[in-house]
């Protein structure tokens, strides 16, 4: 009886494991690796039902919008409730609720299409927000007019050609239907605004991408974003600008005045204080106006100016519902700054060079809104006439071979029409913001004598001193020594002070010690220059005042939809 294998039959039957081996062996790794992929595809689509629900519960986020790009993070999905963590892929072994660089990538081509991707790129079309009362227009190059815009179609706006949205409120009894030119005189609007939509910025180095020096800053990158996005990605760089959070609400953008505030009747007039508005019910403020070639009004202090401003909510005023008026925060302020400075914004226009880059100077003596210099860095004495706001010329070229651009549209944010006027001269602006000194918040050095605000708040807004300052979110909070400012003891991230300071010579004004000053432990900021500026004014210029009413001080209106 045979009791084993001889070496022969052995060897033979280790060559059949062999080949059987090598037929068998792929079809089982084949196996297991589509075991894997079926395990990821089930959490694929859990992770796309959670972005559903997602999009469904914040709806007017999202467009069905072929320019858009949408980036749900995993990360925030798992944190605000819609998945639960941990979600590891067996393809990866990662727990992606964990990884701020995955999400659920949606685009849209007649219907929503889901992706998971590392790294998604989001790219969002930027879309106004118009209240009840608020008319969307654009300009009739050819014809000289602005008419009624289809708010339904494209050529409304378009920020890649630096095109951004503008609105006017009308006066009472005026209709307009698209098509129609709306007159910007003062008879027919009241006035007129622009659309800053939600973005994320970075600045790369001292100077922007492709900056060389403070007197030729670079570009401020920009991507326009959704209302829910936060924060800072440490990942790309991208911090979300802080102008786009109102105290405890995120918004998708703002409107803001497109000129210097003015009035009907009380621009001409010197007199301190002559609004004469102490409550959120102000009828002065029937008066106000946001239009071209008007006198700015002045001598107002910020009570005053605060006060007018809130009033503009009353819609018997202008028509308008459903809105927050406010006067301009310095965070907004620098909000426009650095979209200008985007490729969104004048820096893009590729109609300037250089220098001219730069937005030129209102050097309007009688303090005209909209008015152009045709330079930004003309010496400290007034130069001649001013063009007016839509004065097309072309300017040629400068000494150093830079392209200058068109005269009237060169003083405005984006090197056009559709900008953001009187950010370099015309005359100083308020911007509503405040000192934390003590565990107590200060608006001006003497607040009822000067700012016209009685008494102080505390650190935790508990009003104290028979207060009527306004809610903490209506104005910037800064803490400051003799060095150095700081939001929440923190850089100011966006509010165009330290991260651009003496871009294109824009310097701080009599500052102490430094670059910033505040006297007695106040601190009243104001942008922008006035008239009579030669170099150091600017979009990126600031300095300082009392708050109290000055014949070269305004502000400007900002409004959002609540």
């Amino acid at each position: 009886m045979k009791k084993g294998f001889t070496l022969i039959e052995m060897i033979g039957v280790m060559v059949i494991l062999s080949l059987l081996l090598a037929f068998v062996m792929p079809n089982v790794i084949n196996y297991v690796k589509k075991g894997g992929d079926i395990k990821d595809k089930a959490t694929k689509e859990i992770l796309y039902t959670a972005a559903k629900k997602y999009m469904k519960d914040n709806k007017g986020d999202f467009k069905e919008d072929i320019h858009n790009t949408y980036c749900i993070n995993i990360k925030d999905l798992s944190e605000q409730g819609y998945v639960e963590s941990p979600i590891i892929l067996s393809s990866s072994n990662k727990d992606i609720t964990k990884d701020t660089s995955t999400s659920v990538k949606v685009t849209y081509d007649k219907k929503y299409k889901y992706d998971l991707e590392e790294n998604c790129e989001e790219k969002i079309h930027p879309t106004p927000v118009l209240s009840k009362g608020l008319t969307p227009i654009k300009y009739d190059e050819e014809n000289s007019k602005w008419v009624v815009a289809d708010k339904t179609k494209n050529d409304w706006y378009d920020y890649d050609k630096q095109e951004w949205a503008n609105a006017v409120t009308l006066l009472p009894g005026v209709t307009k239907k698209v098509g129609d030119e709306v007159k910007v005189d003062g008879t027919e609007a009241s006035m007129m605004l622009v659309w800053i939509p939600k973005y994320e910025y970075k600045i790369e180095g001292d100077y922007g991408k492709g900056g060389t020096s403070a007197d030729l800053p670079g570009e401020i990158e920009v991507n326009f974003v959704l209302r829910t996005k936060k924060g800072y990605n440490e990942t790309t760089g991208y911090r979300v600008h802080p102008a786009f959070t109102f105290g405890d609400q995120d918004v998708s953008g703002f409107w803001i005045g497109k000129f210097e505030l003015s009035h009907e009747t009380l621009s001409s007039n010197v007199n301190v204080n002559n609004l004469n508005c102490s409550t959120e019910n102000c009828e002065n403020a029937s008066g106000f106006r946001i239009l071209p070639n008007v006198a700015s009004l002045r001598s107002n202090n910020v009570a005053n100016l605060w006060y007018g401003i809130k009033s503009i909510e009353n819609t018997d005023l202008f028509g308008l519902s459903n809105i927050d008026s406010h006067m301009i925060k310095n965070a907004e302020w620098g909000a426009v700054a650095y979209l200008s400075q985007s490729k969104y914004g004048k820096y893009g226009n590729k109609k300037y060079t250089g220098a001219n880059k730069e937005i030129y100077q209102n050097k309007s003596s009688n303090y005209i809104t909209g008015s152009s210099n045709g330079t930004p860095t003309q010496s400290d004495s007034r130069s001649g006439d001013q063009c007016v706001y839509n004065d097309m010329q072309d300017l040629g070229e400068d000494t150093n071979g830079y392209k200058k651009g068109q005269c009237g549209p060169g003083a405005s944010t984006t090197g056009n029409i559709y900008g953001v006027y009187d950010m370099n001269g015309g005359t100083w602006e308020y911007m509503m913001s405040a000192r934390k000194s003590d565990n107590k918040i200060y608006i001006g050095r003497n607040s009822e004598k000067n700012s016209g605000f009685k008494g102080l708040y505390s650190e935790g807004g508990e009003k104290i001193d028979g207060v009527n300052l306004p809610d903490l979110r209506y104005y910037d909070l800064y803490t400051a020594d003799d060095t150095y400012i700081a939001c929440d003891n923190d850089e100011c991230y966006g509010h165009a002070l330290s991260e651009t300071n003496s871009w294109y010579n824009n310097n701080a004004i009599n500052p102490t010690n430094g670059n910033y000053e505040y006297v007695a432990g106040y601190f009243d900021l104001l942008r922008g220059g006035y008239e009579s500026f030669g170099v150091h004014g600017g979009i990126f210029t600031y300095g300082n005042y009392d708050y109290e009413g000055f014949f070269l001080v305004t502000s400007r209106v900002v409004i959002l939809k609540k």
